[in-house]
């Protein structure tokens, strides 16, 4: 099927603001077959208030209102209601470049083995502003790259970074992704739940990393990373550079070696992390 439909999965949570800019930044999207998946996990009806011209017009938007707060189920939800051969989540504060699919999906329609496709992502600020990078946002390649996936996941957790990018930034195959997403060995993960996506498809592919901004990640305080618990986003890290190994990823001592001692690095002057920095010289002995 030479324009398979992919699913443009939206979990809504307070901001029709910027999500209508996210909805119209979709429907100008140059490839042809795309739906539109939104489920509100608001707690007031403005979303839905927004929504009202685009439902009468736009048959290709599928709304849902949740009767409760389903959080991270929110997600889950998102992607069991998609419809398409291709998932593609987009947060509601961020937007895609116009060609964002369509060059993606290229990448899948032409080449084997193919688990993610990534870009680099342009920082905005809350008009929309361009913004210097950030450390994970740094471009990491100046030409089109397609990467093995095993390397390309030791090469982001030796450094405890999530390179490959945002929820809003990755094309990928349902088929593909085995458990929910932001579950990676069984474990559900909140703060960096794109990241145990990533491994996930890592584990069975490659990637392809292209060095234009295809997406437009949202730097804002009232983001959803500000309001999580620091310390969970700590232990999530270690529990996944351990979990890793589970995949083949890290698959030396001295890759894992540096994973740890990459994330002992970033902890030491936090004190709420004592527990974890014992956890890791208890593994750092056995390595030995």
């Amino acid at each position: 099927m030479e324009n398979p439909l992919v699913s443009v999965v939206i979990p809504a949570y307070n901001r029709p603001d910027t999500l209508k800019i996210a909805i119209d930044s979709v429907l100008e999207q140059t490839y042809p077959n795309i739906e539109i998946i939104i489920c509100d996990d608001s707690s007031d009806d403005r979303v839905q208030n927004m929504l009202d011209p685009y439902l009468d017009s736009t048959p290709k938007i599928r709304y849902f209102k949740n009767e409760r707060n389903l959080f991270l189920e929110n997600w889950h939800k998102c992607y069991d209601l998609a419809s398409g051969e291709y998932i593609n989540y987009l947060m509601d504060d961020d937007m895609f470049h116009k060609e964002k699919i369509a060059k993606m999906v290229y990448f899948f329609n032409e080449f084997e083995n193919i688990s993610l496709v990534t870009s680099y992502r342009q920082t905005i600020d809350t008009s929309g502003q361009f913004l210097p990078h950030i450390w994970a946002t740094v471009r990491l390649y100046q030409e089109t790259r397609i990467l093995d996936g095993k390397e390309f996941a030791n090469f982001l957790l030796t450094r405890c970074t999530n390179f490959v990018g945002e929820p809003t930034t990755v094309l990928f195959r349902k088929k593909d992704l085995t458990e929910p997403f932001g579950v990676y060995k069984g474990k559900q993960y909140s703060l960096i739940n794109d990241l145990a996506t990533w491994l996930s498809l890592l584990s069975k592919g490659k990637a392809v990393y292209i060095p234009e901004a295809l997406s437009y990640f949202r730097l804002h305080p009232d983001q959803n990373s500000n309001k999580m618990d620091f310390t969970k986003k700590g232990n999530e890290w270690l529990d996944i550079i351990i979990a890793s190994r589970e995949d083949g990823f890290l698959d030396t001592n001295d890759l894992f070696r540096t994973a740890l001692h990459c994330y002992r690095e970033r902890l030491k002057n936090y004190p709420q992390f004592v527990e974890d920095i014992k956890r890791i010289d208890k593994i750092l002995i056995t390595l030995d």
